[in-house]
């Protein structure tokens, strides 16, 4: 498993201050027999959001999202894992 957390800036106002916001994660599985790639795949979830005002409630905020679309990640490998 490889796993990628990033925030991105998607949109700024006119005196710069970031505006917006999106988490992206992505994994990357890949199961292997002795030497023979049984399954592959790539699961990505994204969420976008506002920029707060308060910093702190902002890092909270985005902490919980990372969860969240962590949760939602592992539904998603489950599924595939238990269809195969």
């Amino acid at each position: 498993i490889k796993s990628s957390y990033k925030i991105q800036e998607t949109s700024k106002n006119s005196k710069g201050q970031v505006q917006s916001y999106r988490s992206i994660i992505t994994v990357k599985l890949i199961i292997n027999n002795n030497k023979e790639t049984i399954l592959n795949k790539n699961f990505l979830k994204d969420f976008s959001y506002a920029n707060k005002d308060n910093k702190f409630e902002l890092v909270q905020y985005q902490n919980d999202i990372k969860n969240n679309l962590i949760n939602k990640i592992i539904e998603d490998i489950v599924l595939f894992i238990n269809l195969q």
